[in-house]
C-alpha cells in the first residue's frame, strides 16, 4: 500500500517539473498512446506473455501529474485500453488479482518526452515500473525512442 501512495503523490513531483509547453490534444494522444505500445511490446517480451487488457487509472485530482483529458483507441497493439478511476481499478483488482492496473504519469515538452508506467496486480500489489524516454527529432517531426527500462522485481536482479 505504501507504494501505491508513493506511486500517486511522491513520485510524480519528483520525476516531473512544470513546463510552459503545453501539447495539444492530439499530440497527446499519439505521444500516451505510442508509450503504450511501446510498453506492450517491451513488456510482452520481458514477460514472455501477452496482454489483452490493460487497466490505466485516470487520475483527476487536480495536480499537474493528472492523467490528461484525452482519449485512448480502444486498442492498442491488439490489446484493449481501460481508462478507469483508481477506485473502480481497486474493486477490479479484488475482482480478479490477474487483471494489470497501470498508473501512468507522462511528461512531454517541446524537445522529449518521458512516461513512468507503475505496474500493479495480485490484488493491488506494486509489481514493476517502467520507464520510457523519447527525444524530439526535429526533421522528423517525431519523437525518437532514446531509453526503455524496467525496474523493480524481478527485474532487479
Amino acid at each position: 500500500m505504501f507504494r501505491f501512495l508513493i506511486s500517486i503523490f511522491i513520485l510524480p513531483l519528483l520525476v516531473f517539473g512544470q513546463s510552459t509547453y503545453t501539447p495539444a490534444k492530439a499530440d497527446l494522444v499519439k505521444a500516451y498512446s505510442r508509450a503504450i505500445a511501446d510498453f506492450i511490446k517491451a513488456a510482452n517480451k520481458k514477460n514472455k506473455t501477452n496482454f489483452d487488457t490493460l487497466l490505466f487509472g485516470k487520475r483527476a485530482n487536480g495536480q499537474p501529474d493528472d492523467f490528461p483529458d484525452i482519449e485512448l483507441p480502444e486498442t492498442i497493439e491488439k490489446t484493449q485500453i481501460r481508462l478507469i478511476t483508481t477506485e473502480v481499478g481497486a474493486k477490479k483488482q479484488k475482482e480478479s488479482k490477474a487483471r494489470i492496473y497501470i498508473n501512468l504519469f507522462g511528461g512531454i515538452d517541446k524537445d522529449k518526452a518521458e512516461f513512468i508506467f507503475v505496474v500493479f496486480s495480485n490484488g493491488f500489489e506494486h509489481q514493476y515500473d517502467y520507464h520510457i524516454n523519447y527525444k524530439y527529432n526535429a526533421k522528423r517531426k517525431e519523437f525518437k525512442l532514446e531509453k526503455l527500462q524496467f525496474k523493480g522485481p524481478p527485474f532487479d536482479k
